[in-house]
């Protein structure tokens, strides 16, 4: 067998890195994973170090080819100490980490790069690897999809590298700039086993634009309801994709959520990707109602419907998906609880965030930062920011996301500006 991919990197140890390492390892001559110093990575590379295998497990019969063991050639304990010379790096790390994990990486380990992959990018981030390297005169083949694949969580046994693979995505949408070989073509073939479409679009703004965390999120976790319950005391239980008062879905949610999507559309379409129907990608991408609850016509018509009846419509769909309307129902006629997915807590005395919304502020920020650059107003993205650090002052909690944002927002903007051109103000 060829190993097209040659030697491979995955930057990023979390339980996507892992999956993916499984899956590409048999078109590798040599694998090694890295990652930024942490408290797991610390546990889980002692023991790659010794030889233990990483463990994919998966929830479901139908996903049995995910379900690999790989073995790590290498292991490096911060990204500063990488060695050697790579063919592939897969990136798996948080989107909005890219910039700080780009400048970490030893220039010297990147001469022989021939294929970047992001597994999942926020607006605008293959330009910004594409600046990164052409910065330093190298010019890899840029792979990045629109979302992580699949569900992917740790074994909650602290003493292996196990991880569990629960649901695959129906689609997801990729942009190549160059070539469709090596490890985009690996990963399109193990995933059409399992049932997962991977489309090709030309533009990779139009891919990145169609993560369906930046409608939904933002809309739904950063209201002063979800805020309110992630850092209160109360011991009660709050939903995350359930109607107000068990959750924070009400007719204003679906509101902002129209909003964002206008406001995305029109950044897309300004960097010269394509923007999409927002609720045929939430139904045929994702998950499906009942032709009985929006019928087709209903549908395919949402993008030439006024807002209010957007809206309207976005709010029937989150009310029939309550439930699975396609699960087997009980003895007592009740159908899977598909909404009773309850909200992680946070502490805002020591500063910790759960991944939601933590990292949707960071993309909040980001997008805000991006259109600024291009000359293009966001109201919605503007106000849910606005709100987020009224929140935040009211509580006199220092805002560290905008700190951060900062931090990245300038060296990201000067990769994309060698591609983009000159500031538009």
């Amino acid at each position: 067998m060829t190993k097209a991919i040659g030697r491979l990197l995955i930057v990023g140890a979390g339980p996507a890195g892992i999956q993916t390492a499984a899956l590409l390892q048999d078109q590798a001559t040599h694998i090694g994973i890295a990652s930024r110093p942490s408290a797991r990575w610390q546990r889980h590379g002692h023991l790659l170090k010794d030889k233990q295998a990483a463990c994919v497990n998966v929830a479901k019969s139908n996903l049995a080819p995910l379900a690999r063991t790989v073995t790590f050639d290498e292991v490096f304990d911060d990204l500063l100490t990488l060695e050697g010379e790579w063919d592939t790096l897969v990136i798996a790390t948080p989107s909005y980490a890219l910039a700080s994990v780009l400048l970490s990486l030893p220039v010297g380990c990147l001469q022989s790069v021939r294929d970047v992959v992001l597994l999942s990018s926020w607006v605008g981030g293959h330009k910004m690897a594409q600046g990164y390297f052409a910065e330093r005169g190298l010019n890899p083949n840029i792979v990045v999809f629109s979302n992580y694949y699949a569900a992917t969580k740790f074994d909650t046994d602290s003493s292996t590298v196990n991880v569990l693979t629960k649901a695959v995505k129906k689609r997801i949408y990729a942009y190549v700039s160059q070539d469709s070989k090596g490890a985009f073509l690996a990963l399109n073939e193990a995933l059409s086993k399992v049932g997962t479409d991977v489309k090709r679009l030309e533009s990779g703004y139009s891919v990145e634009g169609r993560n369906i965390t930046l409608y939904v999120h933002p809309a739904f976790f950063l209201t002063p309801f979800a805020l309110d319950h992630i850092f209160g005391s109360s011991d009660e239980t709050k939903y995350m994709y359930k109607l107000f008062p068990e959750g924070p879905i009400t007719p204003a949610t679906m509101k902002t959520m129209v909003g964002l999507w206008q406001d995305l559309s029109l950044l897309i379409r300004q960097l010269g990707g394509v923007s999409f129907n927002l609720l045929q990608f939430l139904n045929d991408d994702n998950y499906p109602v009942h032709e009985a609850t929006l019928s087709r016509h209903d549908i395919d018509t949402f993008a030439d419907c006024q807002p209010i009846e957007q809206e309207y419509r976005l709010y029937v769909r989150y009310s029939a998906i309550l439930i699975d309307p396609f699960s087997v129902p009980d003895e007592q006629g009740r159908y899977f609880d598909f909404s009773a997915v309850p909200f992680a807590r946070g502490d805002l005395e020591h500063q910790s965030w759960p991944r939601i919304p933590s990292e949707d502020i960071h993309a909040l920020y980001w997008v805000r930062a991006l259109a600024h650059y291009v000359g293009v107003a966001l109201p919605t993205v503007s106000r849910l920011l606005d709100e987020l650090e009224k929140w935040l002052c009211h509580r006199q909690i220092p805002n560290h996301f905008l700190e951060s944002s900062h931090c990245h927002e300038t060296q990201s903007l000067q990769w994309l500006a060698l591609l983009l051109g000159d500031n538009h103000e």
